[in-house]
């Protein structure tokens, strides 16, 4: 049973038809490598923004070069993982295309066994540009989309407001808080993951009914196995456990368990009770071992939109466990234009 894990931290990039590579770090953004290789001024200092509106214009590359042992050939699976790409890229393993990229919010994992081989190996992300990609898009619609946050004069685009075609953060295009810097780059983690054992991918816990006196609940269980496989799938949380009898196929599918939990401990929120958090965790087991396992935090609780009419109108309020409850919230914007530059100490100090 093996299972291998390289992150891929050591980058470098370059504007596409640039002959210097420079350092790059990932995660991170194409303005920050800019940034950092002093090839841009600070973008927040005075009108700098307003120089930088060239770098969205052009398409950004970024390599790196992975020493790989025989160990990685006799794996049954090894997969490209990125867990963020901004935005239009193409991935190629040792130049084979292996996946093409459109979403900047969605995770990417591709199976590369057949292009790696034992000793060196490239890996190259090309990112599209976005204005590139999108002004096509609004001239083939042929009028204009509602973008009031869309600051397309600054990026000397007149009134081509074009971020509403992209699965980009919109505020990377400005907003009447935030600077338009409409970056790219490999803004979460990546890594090359090798296995020859069964992967349980995603674990969801869907509600019923939930009740002081029970919850009725159904565990979902996604799993790639590499060959047929049969055994237990064993869910368990906060001490109680199920169990039942698996067989799997080749391949990607799903499992489910229905489960019930007796006068569960249910999730308030503040004022009205303890938030509490059940950890459900799922094994799959095979004589008598635990081959792989995931677990997932879940609040029991039922939610209701209450809209009741009169003559004046209709309500709009919240029942949380049959009890009606005041809501009311405040707005956080980003933390910063870039992303990777935000550290979670940053972020639990902003938000305390």
């Amino acid at each position: 049973m093996k299972h291998l894990h390289m992150d891929l931290a050591k980058w470098e990039f370059r504007g596409c038809g640039d002959e210097e590579w420079l350092p790059a770090t990932v995660p991170g953004t194409v303005h920050t490598d800019l940034l950092k290789n002093g090839k841009i001024s600070d973008p927040f200092y005075g009108t700098n923004e307003h120089d930088l509106q060239w770098i969205d214009k052009k398409d950004w590359e970024y390599q790196t070069s992975l020493q790989l042992g025989e160990e990685w050939q006799e794996l049954a699976c090894t997969e490209l993982v990125f867990e963020g790409l901004d935005t239009y890229a193409d991935v190629y393993v040792n130049n084979v295309h292996v996946l093409a990229a459109d979403n900047m919010f969605l995770a990417w994992k591709v199976d590369v066994k057949d292009q790696l081989k034992t000793g060196e190996n490239n890996i190259r992300v090309k990112f599209r540009s976005v204005v590139k990609e999108d002004l096509p898009k609004l001239a083939k619609l042929g009028y204009a989309l509602p973008a009031s946050n869309d600051q397309s004069e600054l990026g000397g685009l007149d009134e081509q407001r074009i971020s509403i075609f992209a699965r980009k953060a919109p505020y990377h295009y400005g907003w009447d808080w935030g600077p338009r810097f409409l970056t790219s780059g490999i803004w979460r983690a990546a890594a090359l993951v090798g296995r020859d054992t069964v992967q349980i991918t995603d674990l969801y816990i869907r509600q019923n009914v939930i009740a002081k006196e029970e919850a009725r609940l159904t565990a979902i269980v996604e799993v790639d196995a590499p060959a047929a496989w049969r055994g237990m799938l064993r869910i368990s949380a906060d001490g109680l456990e199920w169990m039942q009898a698996v067989t799997l196929e080749e391949g990607k599918q799903q499992l489910v368990m229905n489960i019930v939990i007796s006068e569960p401990q249910l999730w308030w929120c503040r004022g009205f009770g303890e938030p509490h958090l059940y950890t459900f965790q799922a094994e799959l087991i095979q004589d008598a071992e635990v081959e792989v396992s995931k677990s997932v935090k879940t609040g029991l609780r039922s939610i209701e939109l209450i809209r009741e009419r009169d003559v004046k109108g209709a309500s709009f309020s919240f029942a949380l466990n049959g009890v009606s409850v005041f809501a009311k919230g405040a707005n956080h914007i980003p933390n910063d234009s870039f992303t990777t530059e935000v550290t979670e100490e940053r972020y639990r100090h902003e938000i305390a």
